[in-house]
């Protein structure tokens, strides 16, 4: 079970990540560049974070701590 959760964030985040990249390297729009750009700012920074509290969760459960 704990794998389909890891996988499904995992995709969701490399799939929000593509297309923000793309639009901020390769779109003309000055606007629409600077939004992509804070889109993958934040898409990155809760995906890394939330990721890392879901692993240790994950693995404090394995041992028997929670």
């Amino acid at each position: 079970m704990w794998a389909w959760v890891i996988g499904g964030m995992a995709a969701f985040v490399v799939t929000v990540c593509a297309a923000a990249a793309y639009v901020a390297l390769f779109v003309g729009d000055a606007p629409r560049r600077e939004m992509a750009y804070r889109v993958l700012k934040l898409v990155l920074g809760a995906g890394t974070g939330t990721g890392g509290v879901l692993m240790i969760t994950m693995k404090l459960y394995e041992i028997g701590v929670l």
